[in-house]
C-alpha cells in the first residue's frame, strides 16, 4: 500500500489542495443538496494547546454537503462550494479534496477492499499515502478508538515544500471494507481550522453493519 500513487495534476500536496487550483469532478462520488452543518460527535471535541484568537478562527461555514459514493458505502460532510476529484489506483478508490476559502483545509478518503487489515494497518496505509503525496518525517500518534469500527489519530509531517503539516487520521474497518480519511493543514492554519477538520471526519459513515458485519 505504501506505493500508492494517485494522479493530482495541480494538487501536489494534501495540506495545499485548495490554494489556486481547478478541480475537475469525476467517478461516481455524487455531491448531495446543501444541508444545514451537522453536530460534530462528542469525540471530535479536541483541545487546543494554545488559545487561537478570535479573529483569526476561520468560522465555520453555515452551509454544509453530503459527499457520499453508495457503491463504496459512505459518507461524509463538507463546506458547500468544496471541490474534489477521485481516482482509482492499485484497486484503492481515492477521494480528494480542497475546502474553500478562507479555510486551507486538504481531505482524502481512501476506501478498499481487504479482510486481513486491522485498524493499525490502516494508520500504515495512511502514511503511506501521505509519503505518496511527497510528504517526509511523517508521524503518526496513537490510535484513540473512537468505537469497534472507528479509530482516530493525529499526524504532522513536512510537505514536499518543507513546510509542516498537521490533522487528523480517521481509519474504519466494515468486515472486508476499509476506510482512511486524512483531514489537515498546514501547520500554522491548523488550529485556526481545527474546528471545521473535527466536523468533517466525525461527519464521516459507513452504511452497513460496521466491524461486526451486523446492520
Amino acid at each position: 500500500m505504501k506505493n500508492i500513487k494517485v494522479v493530482l495534476g495541480c494538487l501536489t500536496m494534501l495540506a495545499t489542495i485548495s490554494a489556486g487550483c481547478t478541480v475537475t469532478t469525476s467517478g461516481s462520488l455524487n455531491t448531495g443538496s446543501p444541508t444545514p452543518a451537522a453536530k460534530a460527535s462528542p469525540a471530535a471535541t479536541t483541545a487546543a494547546a494554545k488559545t487561537v484568537p478570535a479573529a483569526k478562527i476561520v468560522p465555520v461555514p453555515e452551509n454544509w454537503i453530503t459527499m457520499e459514493d453508495g457503491q463504496k458505502g459512505y459518507s461524509f460532510e463538507v463546506p458547500e462550494g468544496t471541490e474534489h476529484h477521485n481516482e482509482r489506483s492499485n484497486g484503492v478508490d481515492v477521494f480528494i479534496a480542497g475546502l474553500p476559502k478562507p479555510s486551507e483545509v486538504g481531505v482524502m478518503v481512501m476506501a478498499f477492499k481487504d479482510p486481513k487489515l486491522t485498524k493499525d494497518d490502516l494508520i500504515k496505509v495512511a502514511s503511506g499515502a501521505l509519503e505518496g503525496l511527497g510528504a517526509k518525517n511523517v508521524k503518526i500518534g496513537s490510535l484513540t478508538e473512537l468505537s469497534a469500527d472507528y479509530s482516530l489519530a493525529s499526524y504532522t509531517a513536512l510537505g514536499e515544500d518543507g513546510k509542516p503539516m498537521k490533522g487528523k487520521v480517521l481509519v474504519a474497518t466494515d468486515v472486508t471494507d476499509n476506510y482512511v480519511m486524512l483531514v489537515g493543514a498546514e501547520e500554522p492554519q491548523y488550529q485556526a481550522n481545527e474546528k471545521i477538520i473535527d466536523q468533517i471526519w466525525g461527519s464521516f459513515s459507513m452504511h452497513s453493519g460496521g466491524a461486526s458485519g451486523k446492520s
